[in-house]
């Protein structure tokens, strides 16, 4: 069996309420399906990303279940993402160091949704929170990513995000290679890595591309080609099935025999 050397697949923890309920039982339910999801999908790609509280809606903590999967022995490379709008700075910092200690290899922070519940805990901003960790060193333990929109709208504040030198800019969910193409050759001259996100075209997933006002005409036909031409440009890819494990679990057992 392959292994795409550069595949990520993207994992959702489970939420902590059900009908704005909360129960053990149900949770540590939910957390085995996820456990057995992540060693699936592990098999297929060369690391998973666990994402932090997607739309505000509460679930467990990007950091917590991916202590978990560690704690099983799950082999994969991990990465987290972190919320910054439900944190301030001892908080943030407390997370990166539990990130460091039990080995994840990079964060991506970022603002995140409103919270769905409550308010914003603060109007911190994600470049300023990348200088400040590398201000103290820490990207010398671990890697720090910003994200990035899918096409370049302001040059300008691109490059100010460049400037702040994260590991690598992940992008929202991209439908055009040259698009991507584009912030790549802007992204060269500083040499940091893009990371391209990109959603499995099915049906189940088609409120969520709605949501973010994505069309994926442009490669839904042939996904594989799509993630292979987006992978001979960029460091890694970042493939994303919101609202269907089994769809993106076929999508990257199918790329995990294709030369990217």
């Amino acid at each position: 069996m392959l292994v795409a050397s550069k595949l990520l697949f993207e994992l959702n923890p489970p939420k902590l309420f059900e009908r704005n309920l909360f129960s053990t039982t149900l949770l540590n339910a939910q957390l085995e399906v996820f456990v057995t999801r992540a060693t699936s999908a592990a098999q297929y790609v060369s690391g998973l990303h666990i994402t932090d509280s997607v739309l505000g809606i509460p679930r467990v903590s990007s950091i917590n279940a991916a202590s978990i999967l560690k704690n099983i022995g799950l082999k994969a490379s991990l990465t987290c993402s972190l919320r910054i709008s439900d944190r301030n700075m001892i908080t943030i910092f407390q997370f990166l160091s539990e990130a460091v200690r039990i080995g994840i290899k990079g964060i991506l922070v970022l603002t995140g949704d409103p919270p769905c519940c409550g308010p914003l805990c603060s109007k911190l901003k994600a470049s300023e929170i990348v200088r400040t960790l590398s201000s103290y060193h820490i990207n010398n333990e671990i890697e720090l990513y910003l994200s990035s929109p899918t096409k370049i709208i302001s040059k300008v504040s691109l490059e100010r995000k460049l400037g702040v030198k994260p590991s690598a800019l992940v992008t929202q969910s991209i439908s055009s290679i040259s698009d991507l193409r584009k912030i790549a050759d802007l992204a060269t001259p500083f040499g940091i890595n893009i990371i391209p996100c990109i959603m499995c075209p099915s049906t189940k997933n088609m409120p969520s591309a709605n949501k973010i006002g994505l069309d994926w005409s442009s490669y839904a036909e042939n996904p594989l080609e799509f993630v292979a031409r987006a992978a001979r440009l960029v460091h890694k890819v970042l493939l994303t099935s919101p609202n269907s494990f089994h769809d993106g679990l076929n999508l990257i057992k199918n790329l995990s025999e294709v030369d990217l």
